[in-house]
């Protein structure tokens, strides 16, 4: 005997099974209340910093796994994001090197910690042989107006980047200036990053 339409009433209420089981998750904390994030950051030098560093003879190169086009550094990274959107954690793979004259700067280790009104990023610094670890490095505005989302992904387009007093000594420790003046921005930031789905982990009907 056949039931016309059974498997259809099937299949929706297995998926409303899932979608209740999914919040009975959330809500007893077996899903953790932040989102997984992985993409990619772009950090493109501003013409000022262009200008000022081919003046000092340094060049900007990427630390693998990051890699170079141009004046443009980019470096995939992995972290999370909060479920209300207020802010996030992005560690960043492999890292960049200004060189030049005989000295060079390394920033490896980088974070991207993000919050509503500013970000910033702290990371490993080594001037030549001398090194730092998890020095405020960066800086960033961040409000709702410069980020897009979309149910799968997150990205903010052309964000100023500006240096902070600790990465300014360490420029001038190395070539003998920094490469902005007190304010201007080092980069431009674009990035991208897909969001994981937190009930992937679900089996679909």
């Amino acid at each position: 005997m056949k039931f016309p339409g059974s498997k259809k009433r099937l299949a929706v209420l297995s998926t409303a099974a899932v979608v209740a089981v999914g919040v009975a998750a959330v809500q007893a904390g077996a899903i953790a209340a932040d989102l997984s994030l992985r993409g990619t950051g772009t950090y493109c030098l501003s013409p000022e910093a262009v200008r000022t560093l081919a003046v000092q003879g340094v060049t900007l190169e990427a630390i693998a796994p990051a890699t170079v086009d141009g004046t443009c550094l980019s470096m995939p990274g992995a972290g999370t994001l909060a479920r209300d959107l207020s802010g996030g954690e992005v560690p960043l793979e492999g890292g960049m090197r200004f060189s030049g004259a005989g000295h060079r700067l390394d920033i490896t280790n980088s974070i991207g910690h993000a919050r509503i009104g500013e970000g910033n990023n702290t990371a490993d610094v080594a001037v030549d042989d001398e090194a730092a670890t998890n020095v405020d490095f960066i800086h960033w505005p961040l409000s709702v107006s410069r980020v897009s989302f979309t149910p799968t992904s997150v990205s903010i387009k052309d964000n100023p980047v500006t240096l902070t007093d600790a990465a300014n000594t360490a420029f001038t420790k190395a070539f003998g200036a920094s490469p902005t003046a007190e304010g201007e921005p080092l980069f431009f930031f674009t990035g991208q990053a897909e969001i994981t789905n937190p009930f992937s982990k679900f089996p679909t009907p």
